[in-house]
């Protein structure tokens, strides 16, 4: 007689995983295939893109990041790891978005292998990891596809998660003051690794005083010495950039609540659930201090997107720690629930396992998505090279506030971007707010560019028409040459002068 067939709860375990691990890798290999599909493409994916190609382009040309706001160049808000780290890519594969994109998508690959890393250590499984790996995958779209952008998130991302990976793992001081240089690069590359750091440093005291001591002392110390080192070299335009203008950023109405009603309860609600579930359950499980990671974890990865996404003008990159968070706690809790088999232990612990399994393929298929829509088509690349080669026909610089990397594309020189001198006009209430715009006005008026550039938007409308006058429309086609992501922004109407 051939072998009894197994128990059907082993069967549907069976079919659940399969369902799962092949739903993970399907959404895994099409964030991959999507991403190196627009890697080379030529413009931007998402309208801040060019502004951080400039600042990688300051640090190759020996130019300062933070100082004086001018129509030349103002910083964005972000610290300069990341530009650091871009710059050591452009120097080997020539400026431009290739290199920044490239940084991303390895990093976004990293964060994916952390994931699972933890996952599996947390639960000594490797089904849960690759479901948790494949789940961050599946977030891409609803993330705005900002895994593989020009922008730092991903880098940010990886640090951060680098180092609570070893801070997890950490059996020595050493080890965790390692993790706690980790998280100050994290801190160095986005401010907002402050709200997960405390969490991180109340468990590392609690499950051992002399680790946890070490994580936060070398956290702190390295993160204050950074800031005093920054501000020194900058004569204090870093801390202007960085912590100034962020503090006096203005909240959406009811903002404390978006984060809830706008991102989690459309598509992200199964997650949601059964993190804080999970969180709260390991809570009454095992050892009495190592039991805390999964919560701490799930606390200051959610409160750090929840802290930033109520900003003005946040977009839902900043959804991506709460996204890692969730798939790292999810894929733990159901691999603790699954330990021991599918016979063993209570049946309200079975339930909780199945439950979970279901929370992940409801997750999943709510996150199905057309790759395709996040790709640029043949005709935005022709538009954007007609707009190019139109740019370059004027004699003389063109100034374009949103896409100031068109005109550098075009011959030309390039200015500050839109977004970061926005942050002076709407946050500085002091002279320097006054001299940028009457540097714009004056600019405008003066007619020192040979041609301006007004966005659909009409940003600057008022300023523009001082000095010059609409002449033509830059595109016939409404529907080519917008960001795949991000703001809805393209450069619309070319101005001349009066």
């Amino acid at each position: 007689m051939g072998a009894m067939p197994p128990p059907p709860p082993a069967r549907i375990r069976r079919a659940l995983d399969l369902v799962l691990v092949a739903s993970a890798a399907t959404f895994a290999l099409a964030y991959v295939a999507t991403a190196l599909l627009r890697i080379s493409y030529p413009f931007e994916l998402e309208w801040m893109e060019g502004g951080m190609v400039d600042h990688v382009r300051r640090i190759l040309e020996g130019k300062p990041i933070y100082a004086a706001p001018s129509l030349e160049f103002v910083s964005f808000l972000y610290p300069p790891l990341y530009y650091v780290a871009a710059a050591g890519f452009a120097k080997v594969l020539g400026l431009g978005f290739l290199p920044l994109r490239l940084l991303s998508l390895l990093s976004s690959v990293g964060v994916l292998a952390l994931i699972f890393s933890t996952v599996r250590r947390e639960t000594g499984q490797a089904v849960p990891a690759v479901v948790a790996s494949g789940l961050f995958a599946a977030f891409y779209a609803v993330a705005g596809s900002w895994y593989d952008l020009a922008r730092l998130d991903s880098f940010y991302l990886l640090l951060l998660l680098c180092g609570i990976r070893l801070l997890r793992s950490a059996a020595s001081p050493p080890r965790a003051a390692a993790a706690g240089l980790l998280l100050a690069a994290a801190f160095f590359t986005k401010q907002s690794a402050l709200v997960v750091f405390v969490p991180l440093a109340a468990y590392a005291l609690l499950e051992d005083m002399r680790r946890g001591l070490a994580f936060s002392a070398t956290g702190v110390a390295t993160g204050l010495g950074g800031v005093a080192l920054l501000n020194a070299m900058s004569g204090g335009w870093f801390s202007y950039y960085c912590f100034q203008i962020p503090a006096r950023h203005p909240r959406l109405h009811g903002g404390s609540m978006a984060f809830w009603t706008t991102d989690v309860f459309p598509t992200l609600l199964p997650a949601t659930a059964g993190t804080i579930l999970l969180a709260a359950w390991t809570v009454r499980q095992g050892d009495e201090r190592k039991r805390l990671f999964l919560p701490f974890l799930a606390a200051g990865m959610i409160a750090s997107s929840w802290s930033v996404r109520s900003v003005v003008g946040a977009e839902v990159n900043n959804l991506l720690p709460a996204l890692a968070g969730f798939a790292v706690v999810l894929g733990s809790g159901w691999g603790l629930l699954r330990a021991g088999g599918p016979e063993e232990g209570t049946s309200r612990r079975r339930a909780a396992e199945w439950a979970t399994g279901a929370l992940l393929v409801a997750q999943l298929a709510l996150l199905v998505y057309d790759p395709r829509r996040l790709i640029p088509t043949p005709a935005d690349r022709a538009a954007g090279e007609r707009v190019v080669s139109r740019i370059a026909a004027i004699s003389g610089d063109v100034f374009i506030p949103h896409h100031a990397y068109l005109a550098r594309l075009a011959g030309k020189s390039g200015s500050a971007h839109t977004l970061a001198m926005d942050n002076v006009f709407l946050d500085d209430a002091g002279p320097r707010r006054e001299e940028l715009a009457g540097e714009m006005i004056g600019a405008m008026r003066a007619r020192r560019y040979a041609a301006v550039v007004m966005e659909n938007d009409g940003r600057y409308k008022e300023a523009i028409l001082e000095g010059y006058a609409p002449s033509e429309r830059l595109f016939d086609s409404p529907d080519v040459f917008w960001p795949v992501t991000g703001g809805r922004l393209r450069p619309e109407v070319l101005c001349l002068p009066r």
